[in-house]
């Protein structure tokens, strides 16, 4: 054997390194998990393909709840003073052009952490999260891309298998590994924790754009067949100019070859057949400076059969992910990296991470999403049938108990099971208030 092919042989050799905790996805939910994970003084290796701050397909609304996670974090001032929006509330309108709106504060409880919601796009705030990881001594590698998991002949999960910013092949052992990386998450596909392919198949083009003409301080969602329109204030532009977040999110079947075929021109051209926004539209550009442009993301349908095994975890999008419409997705993350936190700090301590060990955290998730999950769907059936739509809120146009209770549990403030209350169930079916249209 040559010289020069020894030293190709021994480049191509994976190093190795080691960890007690490896997390697979910087996103929300892999640096709140590294964040408390190395508070709690474990060595954790934070890995994530992009650099950052990063783009990221995204609604960019955190629930009102979300600002109570960030603050037990020790993050929310930190986001504050990055300059987000604030939204009061949501309104819905119909494909008739029904509306029906409900504001946080009717639900707050006179806490005024949660009687409005924060809205920052994800890059800065994906960035905090990450800088709140590394001050918590996280080490963190950008520009790492995850390729598989190692187990062991028994078949535990032992580590990760990588490849460098520079390409280089790295084998990481690891106690516990921990997927956080979202929709198409390696972690759970390598480990066959994907339930099945996705059923609901949706996909998303989001913008940041300047020139929306103003609302009244809440976030806006428009129906129409196979269509939903989403707008939120995010930041302030240099200039002053207000930067909305503008989603568009549609059926791929009936959409997505048009769309492929130019996406810009179809989120505009879209875009302008809602009739209570198109108005609105008349000056609306891409924000310069600001974001890459169009992002597209789809789709949203990714249950998993479970969400731990020996020595790995799922969390955040990875562990299970529905239909975007509630915008739930942030806060759900959080929050579940707190619980597997606490799981996954005992878990270690005790000696052995073992899906029987991480058990707590798989029961807590489920309740956690159970009753989100569950609103999601029936959202869906209603959402997906203008004419049922239409019905729906009209509806609660004029039932503003049952709407001030769907906008609490959708901003999770209450439960989703408050939906079932002889009040709210009294308010939906026999509506008193007068009816608001366009």
């Amino acid at each position: 054997m040559t010289s020069g092919e020894s030293a190709r042989i021994l480049s191509s050799m994976p190093a190795h390194e080691s960890a007690d905790v490896v997390i697979v996805g910087a996103g929300p939910a892999g640096a709140a998990a590294a964040l408390l994970l190395a508070e709690a003084g474990h060595d954790v290796l934070l890995l994530d393909r992009q650099h950052f701050p990063r783009p990221k397909p995204c609604g960019d609304c955190l629930s009102p709840e979300a600002g109570r996670v960030l603050e037990r974090l020790g993050l929310l001032g930190a986001v504050e003073a990055a300059g987000p929006a604030r939204l009061e509330g949501w309104r819905i309108v119909s494909p008739s052009g029904w509306s029906f709106s409900g504001r946080f504060a009717a639900c707050a409880g006179g806490d005024p952490r949660v009687a409005t919601s924060l809205s920052l796009s994800r890059d800065r705030l994906d960035a905090i999260l990450l800088a709140g990881a590394r001050r918590a001594g996280a080490r963190v590698r950008t520009g790492a891309r995850v390729v598989d998991v190692l187990r062991d002949r028994a078949g535990r999960t032992i580590g990760v298998r990588a490849r460098t910013a520079a390409g280089d092949p790295v084998e990481i052992r690891a106690r516990l590994v921990i997927g956080a990386d979202g929709l198409r998450s390696i972690v759970a596909r390598r480990l066959e924790l994907v339930r099945r392919p996705p059923r609901l198949r949706k996909f998303s083009l989001t913008a940041h754009v300047i020139g929306i003409a103003a609302a009244d301080g809440l976030g806006e969602m428009h129906l129409l067949d196979g269509l939903c329109a989403g707008v939120a204030p995010v930041t302030c532009h240099p200039e002053m100019n207000v930067v909305h977040n503008l989603t568009l999110v549609a059926d791929a079947a009936r959409y997505g070859a048009e769309a492929a075929q130019d996406a810009e021109a179809f989120f505009w051209r879209t875009l302008r057949r809602f009739p209570r926004l198109a108005p609105r539209l008349e000056s609306a550009r891409l924000a310069p400076g600001v974001g890459p442009g169009l992002l597209a993301s789809g789709p949203f349908d990714r249950p998993t059969r479970r969400v731990v095994c020996d020595g790995a975890a799922l969390v955040g999008d990875a562990a299970g992910y529905y239909d975007p419409f509630t915008g739930q997705g942030i806060y759900q993350a959080l929050t579940g990296a707190e619980l597997l936190a606490e799981s996954a700090d005992h878990a270690l301590r005790a000696g052995g991470v073992t899906a029987r060990v991480l058990q707590p955290y798989a029961r807590r998730q489920r309740l956690l999403l159970g009753e989100a999950r569950a609103l999601q769907r029936l959202v869906e059936v209603v959402v997906s049938r203008p004419a049922l739509a239409d019905r729906a809120i009209r509806r609660l146009a004029r039932a503003p108990a049952a709407a001030i209770a769907l906008i609490a549990a959708t901003g999770d403030l209450r439960r989703a099971r408050c939906l079932l209350s002889p009040a709210v169930a009294v308010s939906f079916l026999f509506p008193t208030s007068t009816e608001v249209a366009a």
